[in-house]
């Protein structure tokens, strides 16, 4: 009868070693490419955290440093798990709230120094930081993993989320397969310890590759807001306006969307009295403002100089005349401030609401742009409503 030969522990962690290190210099090299991404510099720390801390270890040993900081190694694990939470935290856009983290940092450290050197035994160590960092941090890796899956979704999202709840098991699961009060045979204990850390290795390089994939992703998000939004007003331009209005009016909805087209009144006096500088502080400053009047749901676009549009997903029954003046509103209300000074500024507003699912986005443009003809020639300033 077969029997399974032994892992040598040892040559494990040596292995861990080798993988953290690459996995470090990798996801600087993506921290590097996505320098505004403070969370992947983190990340990267993770694992940088793993690969320092295996390297002091022997180097301690060689120099015959006390037993109590051989658990260093240990403590890199608990560094490197509050890393990863702090960078997926950053790479959310959510606070940091790093002194909390550190705090426990802080304390297990201690701990695990402290134990072993009462104890003399490395096994009291590795216990104490894995089932702390298995304790401490599942309900804040759990919540962030969820605002993470709710925010941006997707596959890399998702197995970033899996492996981080995966890693918290296997922290416990390791504490517990070690601990000496539940597994009295230390040599059994010593291979429970390789197969957990052999577990460990595979969930690094898992969450390498998540890394790889959501650093694929942020590029890919670059790149389409590089195509579809405006860099002067920050709203979405033309291409990236088209392709979401067809599938809104193709979608169908209790409420059919309706769409306002907005045209600053005058625009050229403007260019042509205070320069195009004064001209793009007006139209950067309408973007803002449409930002401020509008709801997360809804579409705002520049459609080129001086001419906007805007769609409400599903608004409410005959609130077409109260949602153009609320846009007309928004821009004659106040002045612009401008190089040149505070400029007052209208618009002209047509309004129009789709005739259900199936008529086509170049339909429904037609008909407000139609209204919003009539605006202009009833004296500007003013909305009006396509028949």
């Amino acid at each position: 009868m077969s029997t399974v030969e032994p892992l040598h522990v040892e040559t494990l962690l040596k292995v861990f070693q080798l993988v953290a290190t690459l996995l470090a210099l990798v996801t600087l090299g993506g921290a590097w490419q996505l320098r505004g991404e403070r969370g992947m510099w983190l990340w990267s720390g993770a694992f940088a955290a793993s690969a320092l801390t295996q390297l002091a270890r022997p180097l301690l040993v060689a120099f015959g440093a006390p037993p109590a900081l051989l658990s260093i190694g240990h403590v890199g694990g608990v560094v490197a798990a509050l890393f990863v939470l702090l960078g997926l935290r950053a790479y959310l856009g959510q606070p940091a709230r790093w002194r909390w983290p550190l705090a426990c940092a802080v304390l297990l450290a201690l701990a695990s120094f402290t134990a072993t050197a009462a104890t003399g035994q490395l096994a009291m160590s590795l216990v104490l930081t894995q089932a702390g960092t298995a304790l401490l941090l599942i309900a804040p890796a759990a919540h962030a993993a969820w605002r993470a899956w709710r925010a941006r979704g997707g596959f890399a999202m998702g197995l970033m989320m899996s492996d981080l709840i995966a890693s918290v098991v296997a922290d416990l699961g390791r504490s517990l397969s070690v601990s000496p009060w539940l597994v009295v045979d230390r040599a059994q204990a010593t291979q429970n310890n390789a197969y957990w850390l052999l577990i460990a290795i595979t969930l690094m390089i898992v969450q390498a590759f998540a890394l790889v994939l959501l650093i694929h992703d942020h590029a890919l998000r670059q790149i389409r807001r590089l195509i579809e939004v405006d860099v002067l007003t920050g709203l979405l331009n033309r291409r990236g306006f088209d392709e979401r209005i067809r599938r809104l009016l193709q979608r169908g909805a209790a409420h059919a969307p309706v769409l306002a087209l907005l045209d600053v009144d005058h625009f050229k006096r403007i260019n042509d009295n205070f320069g195009h500088a004064v001209g793009d502080a007006v139209l950067s400053g309408i973007g803002e403002r449409l930002r401020e009047t509008l709801r997360p749901v809804d579409l705002a676009v520049r459609l080129g100089g001086e001419e906007f549009a805007v769609v409400w997903p599903q608004a409410e029954a005959d609130a077409e005349q109260r949602l153009g003046e609320r846009l007309r509103d928004a821009i004659a209300s106040r002045p612009f401030q401008t190089a040149a000074g505070p400029l007052n500024v209208t618009a002209s507003v047509g309004v129009a609401r789709a005739r259900g699912a199936g008529e086509p986005p170049e339909t429904l443009f037609s008909r407000a742009d139609v209204a919003l003809y009539r605006a202009k020639h009833e004296g500007r300033d003013r909305v009006e409503l396509a028949a």
